[in-house]
């Protein structure tokens, strides 16, 4: 029975340590593009477990094409952050200012004047450690030396693409895939023709490389989704077993092997398993950041229509919550346009502007 089902057995700590001998390890498009999120020295580890691995990496074409796609937007996204954070600096400390003044302007054993002057030089200072950042941070759309690192690494690793005749049998298939909400990918189903077939194009992809190499796969993905990952109790659990026995049956052979991780359980596998030294943070920063990028936190807001906002930037995702209780999704929203939502002056009016009736949305309750 296990030979016929090998898929729902997760590997021992034995067989992934063998695994990680032989195999070929493949990354999915968010796992390159947060190597824009890590701070220096976690970005630094990174590239270093990449460059010892590098005659053993590859990845699919689509996963190339929506890394050069999608990577203005990220960088974008941290460019605005300046901007961002010293609005929200200047408008909560003038809130604070008119509540501390509205309430005890004068008080017989408190210096409120002094309590303000107190707050804003604290704030100023705070203004100028991000304005120095901002003079700091490198300007990628110039010179992205981060690119040019990534692409001297996968130089010749990176799959061909398919004809246009290919894709469109595979966007079939993926249709009827996802009528049975077979992974991956049904969980994009609401995107739009043809984004909504990425992770579909991705995964045959995928099996046909390794169908060519027969070689063990290990895929890492930040993608949180359950249509790549079993959950219980809201958490990820293990891999899909349906996924890996997929990978299994299609390319056939009793010692292919494939398993899937997260970027932070690959720093902690690649830190065992490479000998190097101990970095904890790095693994915990990367897992911070997946969680950051894999959930909608909406952040509550003052507006008398929208009570709360979050945004998946790795699939461009905006998430509403309006003062009615109606819980809306809107689809391919930009970084740049969740940020200037939150630094309108009214959610309200910049939502009715520029975001309703111009992007996809479903409801969700």
């Amino acid at each position: 029975m296990r030979n016929l089902f090998r898929g729902y057995y997760r590997p021992t700590s034995e067989e992934l340590a063998e695994i990680w001998k032989n195999c070929v390890f493949s990354f999915d498009t968010n796992v390159l593009l947060h190597i824009y999120y890590y701070t220096p020295e976690t970005r630094g580890r990174f590239f270093d477990i990449l460059n010892r691995l590098k005659e053993r990496i590859w990845i699919p074409h689509q996963v190339g094409y929506e890394y050069q796609k999608n990577r203005t937007i990220v960088i974008a996204k941290y460019l605005k952050a300046y901007e961002y954070l010293e609005r929200v600096l200047n408008k909560r400390f003038q809130e604070l200012k008119t509540d501390i003044l509205q309430e005890y302007k004068q008080h017989p054993f408190i210096n409120t004047q002094q309590i303000i002057l107190d707050i804003e030089k604290t704030i100023e200072e705070v203004k100028f450690q991000i304005k120095m950042a901002q003079i700091n941070h490198p300007n990628y759309f110039e010179h992205d030396e981060l690119r040019e690192e990534l692409s001297d690494l996968l130089e010749g690793k990176v799959g061909l693409p398919y004809t246009e005749d290919e894709l469109e049998n595979i966007y079939q298939k993926a249709e009827k895939r996802f009528s049975y909400r077979r992974p991956p990918g049904y969980k994009d189903d609401n995107k739009p023709v043809p984004r909504k077939y990425g992770d579909v194009v991705l995964w045959f992809q995928l099996i046909d490389y390794a169908r060519v190499q027969q070689r063990p796969i290990i895929f890492v993905t930040d993608d949180s989704k359950e249509d790549w990952w079993l959950k219980y109790d809201g958490e990820i659990f293990e891999p899909r077993p349906d996924l890996i026995q997929e990978m299994l049956s299609e390319v056939g052979g009793d010692n292919f092997q494939f398993y899937m991780y997260h970027s932070d359980q690959f720093l902690d596998y690649a830190e065992k398993f490479l000998g190097l030294p101990s970095q904890p943070e790095a693994i915990q920063e990367a897992r911070e950041i997946l969680f950051q990028n894999s959930v909608y936190k909406r952040i509550p807001v003052e507006s008398d229509y929208l009570v709360s906002i979050g945004y998946d930037s790795s699939n461009q995702v905006l998430e509403i919550e309006f003062q009615r209780g109606e819980i809306y999704q809107y689809q391919d929203v930009p970084a740049t346009v969740y940020a200037d939502l939150m630094n309108a002056k009214s959610h309200g009016k910049f939502f009715n502007s520029n975001i309703r009736d111009i992007y996809p949305c479903q409801k969700l309750s």
